[in-house]
């Protein structure tokens, strides 16, 4: 579930991650603003390559930029640095956010992540600089795809590397503090109007209860949808127990409406396993139950169902390997 409704977080500033190197930055500029190339005889250094990324997309060349980024990170060179590497992976990252491609974004930020890892000295602006963009890139990432969660505490953790970084360098990482700071305020803004948003459907709830429980069948259909309603907003909050006694309630519901396995069934368990994905002991449950619901999804020819379990599956995974590397790092 997309938060987009709610606010758009301003994208990372890619330049105060770069590491800094020594290039002439003015006329590869000339060169991005004129449609021109790097020299194709392999002579630019990854520094020039680098800073020529950054002036493409600061001159909306996203296309050409995302094309160099792909040739240098799936050709890469032994000779070049890890930290270059991390940010390589970081701008990748950032093109994929802008283009709402949620899954790729995930998989670049694990690419960058590892190669930060490999970093040996693991201290200096250069490297808190690159990891700061990782987690604030993760904050967008998490909030877009409707992971407060996850979304607060990279914000959290993303503001105090820029407050470190703003004490050495104010004229470099003012701006992204104040991009971080903005973002906490907003994400705290829209969770009043996502309390607002479940306190409308808790009265919803309410009152089709009363009118299911006086024997009223015909309200237990909207009883359900509001069940769901409010599980959807306790995940988007972070509140997965809560969720999962919603989607679970919803089910026991639905199954006074029908004995079948249906869309309906389909759509609460995928909510139900959701929920059970983020309580730690209840993690192979929610694999067990995404893996029941897979045949299900194929007969009942739910395309979009199958491809939002099969990222579930595969999201779970990455999720746990990004949050272990940044453990690891920070």
């Amino acid at each position: 579930t997309a938060n987009k409704e709610f606010f758009d977080m301003k994208p990372l500033l890619l330049q105060t991650s770069l590491p800094c190197a020594i290039v002439d930055t003015a006329a590869l500029g000339d060169a991005a603003v004129a449609g021109e190339s790097l020299p194709a005889d392999g002579s630019a250094s990854i520094e020039e390559k680098m800073c020529f990324v950054l002036q493409l997309l600061e001159h909306g060349r996203t296309g050409d930029a995302a094309m160099l980024l792909d040739t240098i990170n799936y050709n890469p060179n032994t000779l070049t640095p890890a930290l270059y590497t991390a940010w390589l992976w970081l701008a990748r990252m950032s093109i994929y956010i802008g283009r709402a491609d949620y899954l790729m974004a995930g998989d670049a930020a694990e690419r960058s992540l590892r190669a930060l890892d490999a970093v040996v000295v693991k201290k200096g602006d250069d490297f808190l600089a690159v990891l700061a963009g990782i987690i604030y890139n993760l904050a967008d990432l998490y909030y877009a795809t409707g992971d407060n969660s996850r979304a607060t505490k990279c914000l959290s953790k993303a503001q105090k590397l820029y407050e470190r970084l703003v004490k050495k360098d104010e004229a470099r990482f003012a701006p992204m503090l104040t991009y971080a700071v903005e973002a906490s305020m907003l994400i705290f803004s829209s969770r009043n109007k996502q309390m607002e948003v479940f306190a409308h459907y808790h009265d919803l709830t309410e009152q089709y209860s009363g009118m299911v429980e006086g024997g009223n069948r015909d309200a237990l259909a909207q009883l359900v949808d509001s069940l769901q309603k409010e599980g959807d907003i306790m995940l988007e909050m972070g509140n997965h127990r809560d969720a999962m006694k919603y989607f679970t309630k919803a089910l026991r519901y639905q199954k006074r409406i029908s004995s079948e396995m249906g869309l309906k069934e389909l759509s609460l368990s995928i909510g139900l396993a959701r929920s059970l994905m983020r309580i730690a002991n209840r993690r192979d449950q929610a694999d067990q139950l995404l893996a029941s619901l897979q045949p299900l999804a194929l007969r009942l020819g739910a395309a979009d169902a199958q491809a939002e379990i099969a990222e579930l599956l595969d999201k779970k995974d990455k999720n746990n390997r990004i949050m272990t590397l940044l453990k690891g790092i920070f």
